[in-house]
């Protein structure tokens, strides 16, 4: 159980981390589709594969999702079967890994001359490589056209997990920063 609890809250941290320079935000979308046609939304549980999350964090990004639409100018309904368009999403994590060399010492020494480059002694060099392993969470949002059952907008956030225990408000703030930034080209053209 601690364990699932540090991984729910490593998932948290994803969207905990604010949608600053480094969240790197992606959205696509159908240019066919006249979006101004969509005027309700109802917000779906999350995506089988999603990373294991807590209720409370669900019930976050779940908010943020609606928050985010209405102040858009949608209206959220309950029921998907009586909306414009059902929102979908999905919460990953990736573990990676980045490595850094450092090199130390002397590499010897030499001249240029009318030749060219002459080296004339040896030098001790020692290199080290740290890998430093890290997770990378990944939100995705996609709307659908329930009528169609199509989709036609879809927006990601991903950035690099950080640890700490945030409280429920700012936890909700950051989510909220990053639902924005993902859904910031939503409607296109809007």
């Amino acid at each position: 159980m601690r364990m699932q609890r540090l991984a729910i809250t490593t998932a948290l941290a994803v969207i905990a981390s604010a949608c600053g320079p480094s969240i790197q935000v992606t959205s696509d979308w159908d240019p066919a589709v006249d979006f101004s046609q969509y005027q309700t939304f109802a917000v779906l549980d999350e995506a089988p594969g999603s990373a294991q999350i807590d209720q409370l964090t669900r019930g976050r990004i779940k908010n943020a999702i609606a928050s985010t639409l209405v102040a858009k100018g949608m209206r959220q309904v309950e029921d998907p079967d009586n909306a414009d368009a059902a929102v979908g999403w999905q919460l990953t994590t990736d573990e990676r890994s980045s490595f850094q060399t450092v090199t130390t010492g002397w590499g010897g020494y030499g001249r240029y001359g009318r030749a060219g480059w002459y080296g004339t002694g040896g030098g001790m060099a020692t290199s080290t490589t740290t890998e430093t392993r890290y997770e990378v969470g990944t939100l995705v949002v996609a709307l659908f056209d329930e009528s169609k059952d199509q989709m036609i907008f879809m927006g990601s956030g991903s950035r690099e997990l950080a640890s700490g225990n945030l409280s429920p408000e700012e936890s909700q703030r950051r989510i909220n920063e990053a639902v924005e930034g993902i859904l910031k080209d939503f409607p296109p053209g809007g």
